[in-house]
């Protein structure tokens, strides 16, 4: 594939056979991404596919042995996610363009299925090499959006496959599973 990413997938391999904590393995993928983002990337159209509504979310990367991944998400103007979770910790660099990421953290204990109450807590705008992470359970509820009129482009290593979220629904206090798939398989 392309040098520089190649170059990040085998530093996070090397940091995981470290056998580290979450947190460290989060501040060491987020000084590889830094690496990776330090010259503009170009991955191509083969591997960046957008579908007819929405953002493209397109895997270039899972790792075997080791189970994360690395994903180029691709964002139209205007586009944007719900507010949702991952349930892994992700690092999340900005390649081209800008995002805006407001962060949320739940207000209730959890204990009512299909209930989830919200506290917003801020938005961050993100531009070009600007990096940002999640981790579960206190820094994983966010929502991402594009607010330009340009495309912008973000990669984001995650601790695994990411094939399903929970998508919050903040003024009916609500929660829900859905699956998600990658545009470029």
């Amino acid at each position: 594939m392309y040098t520089a990413l190649n170059e990040h997938i085998k530093r996070v391999r090397q940091i995981f056979s470290k056998n580290l904590n979450e947190r460290d393995i989060i501040d060491q993928v987020v000084l590889s991404t830094a690496t990776l983002l330090k010259e503009p990337i170009s991955l191509g159209s083969d591997h960046l596919k957008t579908p007819a509504e929405g953002y493209g979310r397109n895997l270039l990367y899972q790792d075997p042995f080791f189970m994360f991944v690395v994903v180029a998400m691709v964002w139209p103007p205007e586009v944007g996610t719900p507010i949702h979770d991952h349930g892994t910790w992700g690092v999340v660099g900005v390649a081209n363009g800008m995002l805006n990421v407001t962060n949320y953290i739940r207000h209730d204990d959890g204990s009512r299925p299909g209930n989830a109450s919200l506290i917003e807590l801020g938005t961050i705008s993100a531009k070009a090499r600007d990096l940002t992470h999640v981790m579960p359970p206190d820094e994983d509820i966010h929502k991402v959006w594009n607010s330009t009129n340009e495309k912008s482009i973000s990669i984001h290593t995650y601790g695994k496959t990411i094939d399903h979220i929970n998508v919050f629904d903040i003024k009916a206090n609500s929660v829900e599973q859905i699956e998600l798939s990658y545009d470029n398989l």
